[in-house]
C-alpha cells in the first residue's frame, strides 16, 4: 500500500510479476527513489480496465520510462480502484493526483506562438522604452 497525493494505490509492484485485476481505476508508473522504499511517479494515467492488453507495454511512453528506469525490473506499478466509475471522473482523479503529487514525467504541454504584438510589447518593456 502507498499513497499518492490523498489516494491510496495498491503496490507498487514490479511490471514484470504485475498480475492486473478486472477493474476500471487510475495507476501509476513509478521507479525506485533515492531513499529505500521510495518511488517516483513517473506517469499517472486512468485505465477502463487494468487488464486489458498493452496498457503498459503499449504507451507511447513506455521506451521512455524504460530508459529512466534502466530495465523492467526497475520499473513499477501501482493501481487505485474505482469501481462503477465513469470515465470523466477517472481523468478528474488523475488530474487531482498530477495537481498534487506533480509527477516527473507527464506529456508536454502544447507551446503556443506569441503572436506579433505580445512579442514587440514584450521587447519594449525589456528595452524600457514608451511605445
Amino acid at each position: 500500500m502507498i499513497t499518492l497525493g490523498a489516494r491510496s494505490f495498491s503496490g507498487p509492484y514490479l511490471t514484470p510479476l504485475w498480475l492486473p485485476a478486472r477493474a476500471a481505476g487510475v495507476c501509476a508508473v513509478m521507479v525506485p527513489g533515492w531513499r529505500l522504499l521510495t518511488f517516483r511517479a513517473l506517469h499517472f494515467c486512468a485505465a477502463e480496465d487494468f487488464s486489458a492488453s498493452g496498457l503498459l507495454k503499449g504507451h507511447p511512453r513506455y521506451a521512455e520510462w524504460l530508459r529512466i528506469a534502466g530495465t523492467d525490473w526497475n520499473l513499477y506499478v501501482a493501481t487505485h480502484e474505482m469501481s462503477f466509475s465513469t470515465g470523466a471522473q477517472r481523468e478528474v482523479a488523475v488530474r487531482e493526483l498530477e495537481r498534487s503529487y506533480r509527477p516527473e514525467f507527464h506529456a508536454p504541454a502544447p507551446q503556443e506562438t506569441p503572436s506579433l504584438k505580445t512579442m514587440l510589447l514584450a521587447q519594449a518593456m525589456r528595452m524600457n522604452r514608451p511605445e
